[in-house]
């Protein structure tokens, strides 16, 4: 407070002997605002009429060279939504608002991803028609859904809510790599699904994934029955036990922190046991179509459990058909009983009660949900905090997914600077993320309507596509540790699973097709392409400094490293004096950056 004191009182000395008899006197400090009657001047200053933002000196104390905001803002909309425009960062970046912001994404009105997808069928089926007369190569399937994932993610608002289902969906896995038809309406519709849910009920989730019939289809308990010893048949296990260690409570009884119980040996309690998965099975029991596609009504086929899923409309829940469910009771977790039951509904709300009652749920579920938005290592306060929230939500109610991802997002160790030096926090980002991220800021919104990709190409370079993991573990396990320093700190980088020698060369040369080759987006069958949009950076590049300045702010969120700024800037400043060298500056300044460890480590 002296210090402060002493320098606004020789501010004002310099300002009345510079002749000023009027003077603003900042008793708390000067700078970021308080600038008022203060002169300041440069030994140089570099402008240039084709900035929308110029160097200016006033500007050191004003506020307005501050990039601080900017930069804070950008971080929070990656962790909500995995990036935002440029615009939505300027926005962002007025108030800081963060919870206001949350607020406002969650009023927002839901994307429809099953009429994106169909949307997409129609509409891609017509370009094509019009290239070559034929459209018979495009009939409908699973590469539509890519297309409306993409185009949802370029155009539509309500970015929170998308990267929440797009969380749940590395949670509550399904795969295009499976028996689910081949067709838009699964994914579309579970997705659909999943976007729904992302601000509702934990227990609403988990019995909507329960009766959607992808995940029916997926998980086998589509079609399963009651054990039948006659005929050799018993309930199939896959969903009871997914349901378990995937989706709700984990291998192990948990501490509200997230920590491992263990027993007076130091061995970890199993959270369940396979009688507990028998039971659960029998549970999923009865499990038939709850509608028919038009294919199968046209066929002459009558809705009943027999339906193949080659019939199955996947934007109807599945039925429970008593006659094929298990009437005995079960018992769960030891004590949890299901009472002897005509009514396989009654039984699986019972189950899903229990499971959801679990105390394992609030912590399990909070470490993914960090895991997803956050940082790979959460401490055991953040996850307590938030396995808290889980529990009771302020109103005595549990589960509550919009609260959980409030206490998330605007956390401590997610918002406050202390922790971006710690060496357990950050994440690597993933692939989709980083391709998503650049693609918001730069694709060009001006030259096409729709925003598409099958992915193909950028799964066969990365390992990675919306709704398309190899397994249900997903691309990549939460406890996963890669060698070397993370391993040797006892640390987890669960997206490094998929980040080795080949897919690190696929994703630099994934770059080098967005800045280089200037296509973001592109569809070879469909003469389709979104090309890059950087024409303004081409005047920045004329002083790399402040070119490596702003795409550091939108695509590192003001984390550059010193070391990655100089090798950036020396490297720019050797491409001089040849044709479109400023152009060839903003490309390498853009690839080096992408491929460099302070984009793809989100911290």
């Amino acid at each position: 407070m002296l210090l402060k004191k002493i320098t606004s009182t020789i501010l004002s000395l310099i300002c009345v002997s510079a002749g000023y008899a009027q003077v603003q006197i900042y008793e708390d400090y000067i700078g970021a605002g308080h600038s008022e009657d203060i002169l300041i001047s440069t030994s140089s200053s570099y402008s240039n009429p084709e900035w929308t933002d110029n160097s200016m000196p006033k500007k050191t104390l004003n506020g307005e060279g501050l990039d601080g905001r900017k930069a804070e803002a950008a971080r929070f909309l990656f962790q909500a939504g995995m990036g935002g425009t440029e615009a939505d960062i300027n926005q962002l970046a007025k108030t800081l608002d963060f919870e206001g912001w949350i607020d406002w994404q969650m009023a927002l009105p839901k994307t429809d991803m099953l009429w994106l997808t169909r949307q997409s069928h129609q509409l891609s089926s017509q370009r094509l028609q019009a290239l070559n007369n034929n459209s018979s190569e495009f009939d409908y399937n699973r590469v539509h859904f890519q297309y409306a994932w993409w185009h949802a993610a370029m155009t539509r608002q309500d970015i929170l809510r998308q990267r929440i289902a797009y969380a749940l969906s590395e949670i509550f896995v399904i795969s295009a790599y499976s028996n689910i038809r081949n067709d838009g309406e699964g994914p579309g519709s579970y997705y659909d699904m999943l976007m729904s849910n992302a601000f509702g009920n934990y227990r609403e989730l988990i019995e909507d994934v329960t009766y959607h019939p992808a995940m029916g289809v997926y998980l086998s308990h589509f079609r399963n029955q009651k054990s039948d010893s006659l005929t050799n048949v018993f309930p199939d296990e896959n969903y009871a036990r997914e349901l378990l260690q995937l989706f709700s409570i984990g291998l192990y009884e948990l501490y509200q922190n997230g920590n491992i119980r263990k027993d007076s040996d130091n061995n970890p309690i199993a959270a369940y046991n396979p009688e507990d998965i028998r039971n659960l099975s029998r549970v999923f029991t009865g499990f038939g179509a709850g509608g028919l596609t038009q294919e199968g009504q046209d066929a002459g086929e009558d809705l009943s459990f027999q339906i193949h899923a080659n019939y199955l409309d996947y934007t109807v829940p599945m039925a429970v058909y008593n006659d094929y469910h298990d009437e005995e009771e079960k018992i769960l977790f030891g004590n949890q009983i299901i009472p002897a039951s005509q009514d396989g509904i009654d039984d699986v709300d019972m189950a899903l009660d229990y499971i959801f009652q679990h105390p394992n749920v609030g912590p399990f579920i909070a470490r993914r949900l960090i895991q997803q938005l956050i940082t790979s290592n959460p401490s055991p306060s953040y996850i307590y905090d938030v396995a808290q929230v889980f529990n009771d939500n302020g109103d005595g109610i549990r589960g509550d997914l919009a609260a959980v991802i409030k206490s998330i997002l605007l956390h401590e160790e997610a918002r406050d600077c202390l922790w971006y030096e710690n060496p357990a926090n950050g994440k690597l980002k993933s692939p989709v993320g980083r391709y998503l991220q650049f693609a918001r800021i730069f694709a060009d919104r001006e030259s096409q309507d729709y925003f598409w990709t099958s992915g193909f190409t950028f799964e066969y370079n990365t390992y990675q596509r919306p709704l398309a993991s190899p397994s249900v573990f997903n691309f990549y396990l939460p406890d996963h540790q890669p060698n070397g320093d993370i391993r040797e700190n006892g640390l987890y980088g669960p997206e490094f699973e998929i980040h080795n020698s080949a897919t690190s060369t696929g994703y630099a040369n994934e770059v080098d097709d967005w800045v280089r080759k200037k296509k973001v987006f592109t569809i070879d069958i469909l003469d389709y392409e979104v090309p890059l949009q950087s024409e303004g950076l081409a005047s920045m590049a004329q002083d790399p400094e402040v070119l490596v300045n702003y795409l550091d702010y939108l695509l590192c969120h003001g984390r550059l490293s010193a070391e990655t700024r100089q090798i950036v800037i020396e490297t720019l400043n050797q491409v001089e004096l040849v044709p479109d060298f400023l152009e060839k500056r903003t490309e390498l300044a853009m690839f080096l950056i992408m491929i460099s460890p302070d984009y793809t480590i989100q911290k």
